[in-house]
């Protein structure tokens, strides 16, 4: 009995000991962070049982590993290893790293910070992470309440706000907090923001009636209450109705006045970062464009109803030619360059003129040929940027994403960084940089045309243009130190399975 005990006892202090010894893992955010913008995001990570990290590597990435948003390594802050976008912008708060529990700061977010986000820690005998998504809003303006008449009886009300990043909801509500039915409406302006407006038609006796405008995860809200007495529904003398109208006008002006500031300090806001990103690619592009390479059109990949001449210029006809049959052949409405590119920087312009429907890019050579309805997606071999049959311009990175270039682009720049593992669209007619794609690129890829419309009367050809690589006089950029690898041409080469894909689903494209 004794022996028992004793086994007993050992048994009890080693299960309190081995959880300690064993293998930990990374915690994350439980759910989206929700942020507006221009506010601090703060991201926790921590270790599952409590274990030192101060010896670890500790590292915020953006979409994928490599992609570094803050880098702690060796007792330091690694900030040269960071992304340019996130460069000073964020603060690693290490108080109790060595329980394992670290606090990031984002500083100042910006819609274009968008996305999922990831920590990892890594040790000599283990290494782990979390993925988590950063959801960025923009709050719009209060809701102005106005009366619009008598209507059946009643007073109309119509209430309007605008400026709001993601859709919100609208609703009416009465003094005991219940939603009331309504008429509503929302627009989208070229900046992507969402305006709203909604009318409600108030009886005799409503008392107080509000209209909240807020985001569908209830996490944001604006509102404004207006109340409405029996003297609304009184005969008044025409004096006493004057002064009404006359305090009703005064309001209804310092409102608008209100409004209209609300609106230009938001719009100021988006205009600023858009004009950072257009000053941006301007530097951008004159560094690229030193890496100009010779592209030319295979004509035997090329759909039957694409008609390629001098191998720089393909248009769409209803009409089928007569080809040869050939494996290299897409059965989508598109065409690859000759050239294929398995390292180093290359850059070259489309002419994408006031075509509908087109995607510019590049795609691995192994693709599936003969599906005419894949995504054109990462997932799925492609790298491309584009105007849809919606009139919406769209890439994909783990999801589908719309874009409003400042500018409507009618020539675009691509920029194919292999090692780097980025491709990044430009447009040439403002010098600004569109869209950056990462990906931990292989195999062979290829430039990527795809045009199609609905309508053959409004079709222009698409071509590939002639680029200056720049004057010798421009300072020199970090890209120049690095050598350049040499073009690749081949011929059509037999599909081969990748050996990995690290980018997730993306929806249904074209």
């Amino acid at each position: 009995m004794e022996y028992l005990q004793t086994f007993i006892w050992v048994f009890v202090q080693l299960s309190l000991v081995l959880p300690s010894t064993g293998q930990w893992q990374v915690m994350g955010p439980a759910k989206p962070v929700q942020v507006v913008v221009g506010e601090d995001a703060v991201f926790s990570c921590f270790l599952s049982p409590k274990t030192s990290a101060e010896a670890m590597e500790v590292r915020f990435f953006r979409d994928q590993f490599h992609a570094v948003v803050h880098l702690y390594r060796e007792g330091t802050d690694q900030r040269y290893m960071q992304m340019p976008d996130y460069r000073w912008r964020t603060e690693l708060l290490k108080d109790s790293i060595g329980e394992g529990y670290v606090l990031l700061r984002l500083k100042k977010v910006t819609l274009s910070d968008t996305g999922l986000y990831g920590c990892g820690f890594i040790s000599q005998n283990n290494d782990q992470e979390a993925i988590w998504e950063l959801q960025v809003s923009g709050l719009g303006s209060v809701p102005l309440v106005s009366i619009m008449g008598y209507v059946d009886g009643g007073i109309q009300l119509l209430c309007k706000s605008s400026g709001w990043f993601l859709q919100p909801t609208v609703k009416w509500k009465d003094p005991l907090g219940h939603d009331l039915p309504s008429d509503s409406k929302v627009n989208v302006d070229r900046q992507g923001l969402f305006d709203v407006e909604t009318s409600l038609i108030v009886q005799e006796n409503a008392g107080s009636v509000s209209c909240s405008i807020q985001y569908s995860d209830q996490s944001r809200e604006v509102e404004s209450r207006v109340w409405i007495t029996e003297a609304f529904f009184q005969p008044v003398p025409w004096r006493l109705l004057s002064i009404l109208l006359g305090v009703f006008l005064s309001v209804l002006c310092v409102g608008v006045i209100c409004l209209t500031i609300s609106l230009w300090k938001l719009k100021g806001k988006i205009w600023a970062e858009l004009d950072w990103r257009r000053k941006h690619g301007v530097a951008e592009l004159r560094k690229v464009r030193k890496h100009t390479v010779e592209v030319t059109l295979d004509p035997e990949t090329a759909h039957p109803q694409l008609y390629i001449s001098d191998l720089k210029t393909v248009c769409y006809r209803n009409i089928h030619q007569e080809v040869t049959c050939s494996n290299k052949r897409f059965a989508r409405k598109c065409v690859v360059a000759s050239q294929g590119f398995q390292a180093g920087k290359h850059y070259w312009e489309v002419d994408v003129g006031h075509n509908e429907m087109w995607c510019v890019g590049v795609c691995r050579d192994d693709v599936d040929r003969k599906e005419a309805y894949v995504t054109l997606s990462p997932n799925n071999g492609y790298w491309v940027f584009g105007l849809d049959r919606e009139h919406q311009y769209r890439t994909f990175k783990t999801r589908r994403i719309i874009l409003s270039p400042r500018t409507p682009p009618t020539r675009v720049g691509v920029f194919l960084d292999y090692e780097g593992g980025a491709i990044s669209f430009f447009n040439v007619n403002d010098q600004s940089l569109i869209d950056t794609l990462t990906h931990q690129f292989e195999g062979l890829l290829r430039p990527y045309i795809q045009h199609y419309v609905n309508d053959e009367k409004n079709v222009t050809p698409i071509v590939i243009c002639p680029v200056s690589p720049g004057s010798e006089k421009e300072a020199p950029s970090d890209t120049d130190n690095l050598e350049l690898s040499p073009q690749v041409t081949t011929p059509f080469l037999s599909r081969v399975v990748p050996r990995g894909n690290h980018t997730s689903h993306s929806p249904s494209g074209h």
